[in-house]
């Protein structure tokens, strides 16, 4: 999908306003499971739409078992039919524009034959944000590497003939081979700017405990000062003033 020109038709510029209030990541739980990308948001939203691209610009990978009630695969181009069916999940938005606040949860497979097929390990997570008509934010992308893993290849057993007048057998062998795309395998960013948002939330909480800790001590500082202060400003109390009291 184009989500630049899903934007502005039937839309005017965004009057969105809210700047890092997205957070994007992806993870792996092991090298052959599919992949997990999350998105989380600051404020409540009506819609969306996720997507996956490759260094050409095209769409690839699929989303696969997401919640049928909450998520629903987005049909923006044409699909290839020599390399998608018809309810290909390549991309993936809302089902009803009621607003929502929870996290955008999905799972990402990559034993596609369009990502064995890219002609780089790059690829990029792509989404758009809706509020409501007139404020939309399009995701800041995240890029990341995979690494190829050798399909996998499962012996097909022969076809046999047998011929009745000749009492021969005869095998075939047309196809010897049935092959299987594995997952990809996710390679750690080494681009600091990829963990940014998590590295911006570490220095936040660092500088808020310092500012914390700076307080405390002005606040304990200025007590004992003003305890001292009223032990100067007040006389000792004078032992013949109780015994006149008494």
């Amino acid at each position: 999908c184009d989500l630049e020109l899903m934007s502005t038709i039937g839309h005017g510029p965004s009057k969105s306003t809210c700047k890092d209030c997205y957070n994007v990541q992806i993870t792996q739980s092991t090298e052959y499971e599919p992949f997990t990308i999350l998105v989380t948001s600051r404020q409540e939203y009506q819609g969306f739409i996720i997507q996956v691209k490759n260094s050409n610009n095209q769409t690839v990978g699929e989303f696969i078992n997401f919640d049928e009630d909450v998520y629903y695969p987005v049909l923006c181009e044409e699909v290839d039919e020599e390399k998608h069916a018809n309810d290909w999940a390549g991309s993936i938005g809302h089902v009803d524009a009621k607003l929502k606040s929870r996290p955008i949860n999905l799972s990402w497979t990559s034993a596609r034959k369009d990502v064995y097929d890219s002609t780089s390990n790059v690829f990029r997570i792509q989404g758009m944000i809706v509020m409501d008509y007139d404020n939309y934010d399009i995701l800041p992308e995240y890029s990341f590497t995979i690494k190829k893993r050798r399909p996998i290849e499962h012996p097909v057993i022969p076809s046999v003939i047998v011929d009745t007048t000749t009492t021969t057998v005869i095998t075939t062998a047309t196809a010897t081979k049935n092959i299987a795309l594995p997952e990809t395998t996710l390679i750690p960013p080494e681009n600091p700017r990829q963990e940014q948002s998590v590295q911006d939330d570490s220095e936040s909480t660092v500088l808020f405990l310092r500012v914390l800790c700076f307080i405390l001590a002005v606040y304990f500082i200025m007590a004992i000062a003003r305890r001292k202060w009223y032990q100067r400003r007040m006389p000792a109390a004078d032992p013949e003033d109780f015994l006149k009291e008494g």
